[in-house]
């Protein structure tokens, strides 16, 4: 295989701390998107697995922990030992659903539990202390190039809101705000 995606913007040059930023504040939205979601009630019937793969997908698919290093990266000294130690909290609170979701896959298997039932209380403590781990690894870098980033995904939501094809239905879980 070739590089990791992380490592090349879209452009093809290498990556500023604004794509990393981004990548980062777009996997704190999912983490909060998750979290109202469960929280809603309207999914009540929510499945383990689904669960497991949405925070597998916010691990994988935002490249959580390259992005975290790459970032940390463009700071000096003890800030970007401090913020690397910060991003590798946040993986590690993710990776310790997933871990609990394997370790309770054989007990579960047993009974035939297949639901959420019990599982909430952990699940939202792990998704909350990743958005409060980002919020504070974002804390390193200076707000105006973090603010920039924000205001870029409100817009790009803002944008899919309008362009939304109401035919298919509403949208589900939307989020006014980052």
């Amino acid at each position: 295989g070739g590089a990791p995606l992380a490592s090349l913007a879209a452009d093809g040059s290498a990556p500023s701390l604004e794509d990393y930023l981004y990548l980062i504040l777009r996997a704190r939205e999912a983490a909060a998107q998750e979290t109202r979601l469960i929280k809603s009630g309207r999914f009540k019937d929510v499945q383990r697995a689904n669960v497991k793969l949405a925070v597998k997908f916010i691990v994988n698919n935002y490249r959580l922990s390259d992005n975290f290093i790459g970032a940390a990266g463009t700071l000096s000294g003890s800030r970007r030992i401090a913020a690397g130690e910060a991003g590798q909290a946040v993986v590690q609170n993710l990776y310790t659903i997933l871990e609990y979701f394997d370790s309770s896959d054989v007990e579960n298997i047993k009974v035939g539990a297949m639901s959420m039932a019990g599982k909430e209380g952990i699940v939202l403590s792990g998704l909350e202390a990743a958005r409060n781990g980002i919020d504070d690894y974002l804390s390193y870098f200076p707000s105006d190039v973090v603010d920039k980033v924000k205001s870029r995904i409100q817009e790009e939501n803002e944008q899919n809101v309008k362009e939304f094809d109401t035919s298919l239905g509403t949208i589900i879980n939307p989020d006014p705000k980052i």
